[in-house]
């Protein structure tokens, strides 16, 4: 890996540097290592602060330090290279059809728990209703005039059918219904970034586009 060499930045310490390297190349000390060509141990005494950095090594890491500066400021020009837009371009051909299904496979959901949703209001109202309606003919059989114990019986039938029914309620009412609506949002919300995201890459970056060299081969015959 050839890079030009320029005079250390005094402002860069040694531990720091290769620490931040490392972080921004994404690699292991014995990786570092191996680019500077110098031991694991000498980078692992260095970022513990435990031995000065030679001088070569030291200067090779300044560069990449400022190139990743110069980049990340705006000085450098970031461009993609051919090579890399074309491995891109495949990973993309992979992926963006896995993020379809996962978009499809979301508003799925969406559609399920939408009716779920729908009978979960429709339940709460019939229990609703059915409260009411236990209420109403509890007071009525309390203004009757018949026998005691066969009123007491009725009455103790009626109070339990209505307890089963606030029961029923409280499995569907407004905060049950609320959670439900919340994952309809999550799965509504997932789905809007995918297909976002598949709209924004297909636009900028084509990759089901063929290229002139696909173009010109031939087609295979039936």
């Amino acid at each position: 890996m050839a890079f030009k060499v320029k005079k250390p930045h005094n402002s860069l310490k040694n531990d720091l540097l290769h620490t931040e390297i490392r972080k921004k190349l994404g690699i292991t000390q014995v990786q570092l290592a191996a680019m500077l060509k110098v031991s694991r141990a000498y980078v692992s005494l260095v970022e513990l602060k435990k031995r000065e950095g030679h001088s070569t090594p030291n200067t090779t890491l300044t560069n990449i330090f400022l190139q990743f500066h110069d980049l990340e400021t705006g000085k450098l020009a970031a461009y993609r290279s051919l090579e890399t837009k074309l491995f891109l371009n495949e990973e993309y051909k992979k992926m963006l059809p896995a993020m379809k299904a996962l978009e499809q496979g979301c508003r799925l959901k969406i559609k399920r728990l939408g009716k779920s949703l729908e009978q979960m209001k429709e339940a709460a109202r019939d229990a609703e209703h059915a409260i009411i309606v236990f209420t109403t003919a509890i007071s009525d059989l309390q203004g009757r005039d018949q026998p005691a114990d066969k009123k007491d019986h009725e009455l103790t039938g009626l109070q339990l059918f209505k307890q089963q029914a606030y029961e029923k309620l409280l499995m569907c009412w407004e905060p049950e219904q609320a959670k439900l609506h919340a994952k309809i949002e999550a799965f509504a919300g997932e789905a809007r970034a995918l297909r976002r995201y598949r709209i924004k890459v297909t636009k900028e970056h084509n990759p089901f586009k063929k290229t002139k060299k696909e173009k010109s081969q031939p087609r295979p015959k039936k």
